[in-house]
């Protein structure tokens, strides 16, 4: 009988580890609070990090080198100790391995100025994706769920729908139930609602297309075959350029992908064999103008490499998408690394 018992106890315990899908850092910034218990933050801090990386987020069986990469920062701005009411910003990051390499590229890089939510001390964070539970958990999961579809995206195209499904089931259910206006759709301030609306608009196939030719076929071949490599990148952003144009609601999308994109785009350009770069500058002042300072160190030039814009499958792409696992991610290659 105890040899029954110990061996369900490791069914589960092997169970649990394969659920976790997250290997996350959070870390809290609360030296703008003054005369507060600061004690309560770094409780917090864990409860986040235990809420993320423990939970089970998905039906699928992610190994221990399949974890997606994250980080959340919580910079305190105010904390009503009486109420238990803290206001703070949240930044939040994800990470996606480069195929055949020791470079992990930058997914995500999102901002949410104005985060509410109360919390007690030693309090448990608890999550239901039926129902509302917390401003705090709901909003760690709404971006944990945006960080799972576009890590999908990046792998396979448009497979991140069924995760972003997820995002908006949890932004209606809160939308219901708070009126923090963050949650809201139509909002100009492009709240978390119409974010999720944004990425499950039928009409946004380029960007989906732009996210997964970007990082399968630009990225993940940059190391065996770099000018291949460059000119899919180049056919990524003319997918973003192709989305814009058919989109008048596309500033947003548009904004999340080069705010974590942007210096990376920078330095695929100004390096390696030559490309064209003309064409690219073009697309690429037109669609984050904000970025002129980052596209000003690409050199304008006519390379011998230079690129077709595509709008079926990119160059160099095999028919089928025969670079996934049971977890809808490829590591065969790190984990050989």
């Amino acid at each position: 009988m105890k040899k029954i018992l110990f061996i369900l106890l490791l069914s589960s315990a092997l169970w649990h580890i394969h659920a976790q899908e997250f290997n996350c850092n959070v870390s809290i910034n609360a030296s703008g609070v003054r005369g507060s218990n600061k004690q309560v933050f770094k409780t917090l801090e864990r409860a986040i990090q235990d809420f993320v990386n423990h939970n089970r987020w998905t039906d699928k069986q992610f190994q221990s080198y399949e974890k997606i990469k994250c980080d959340i920062l919580l910079n305190i701005k105010d904390y009503d100790i009486k109420n238990n009411h803290i206001k703070a910003e949240f930044y939040f990051r994800s990470y996606r391995p480069v195929y055949n390499s020791d470079y992990e590229t930058l997914l995500l890089n999102l901002v949410d100025k104005n985060f509410e939510f109360d919390y007690r001390e030693f309090e448990k964070l608890d999550f239901n994706i039926e129902m509302f539970e917390s401003n705090l958990t709901s909003t760690i999961a709404f971006y944990l769920y945006i960080a799972l579809g576009y890590d999908a995206d990046s792998f396979k195209e448009n497979a991140g729908k069924e995760y972003f499904e997820k995002a908006e089931q949890v932004q209606i259910n809160a939308e219901q139930n708070t009126s923090d206006s963050g949650w809201k759709r139509e909002n100009k301030n492009n709240s978390k609602g119409d974010f999720v609306e944004q990425l499950l608009n039928e009409n946004s196939t380029f960007y989906h297309k732009a996210v997964y030719t970007y990082h399968r076929w630009g990225l993940d071949v940059m190391a065996d075959k770099l000018p291949l490599g460059k000119n899919n990148i180049t056919t990524a952003i003319n997918y973003l350029s192709k989305f814009k144009q058919a989109n008048k609601n596309s500033d947003y999308l548009i904004k999340v992908f080069f705010d974590a994109k942007a210096d990376e785009i920078a330095q695929i350009y100004t390096a390696g064999p030559p490309v064209n770069t003309s064409f690219v500058l073009n697309k690429l002042r037109n669609l984050a103008s904000n970025y002129d300072f980052k596209w000003d160190e690409i050199k304008p030039s006519m390379g011998k490499h230079t690129v077709t814009p595509r709008f079926n499958r990119p160059p160099g792409a095999p028919a089928g998408n025969d670079y996934e696992n049971k977890s809808g991610r490829a590591f065969e290659q790190k984990e050989k690394r």
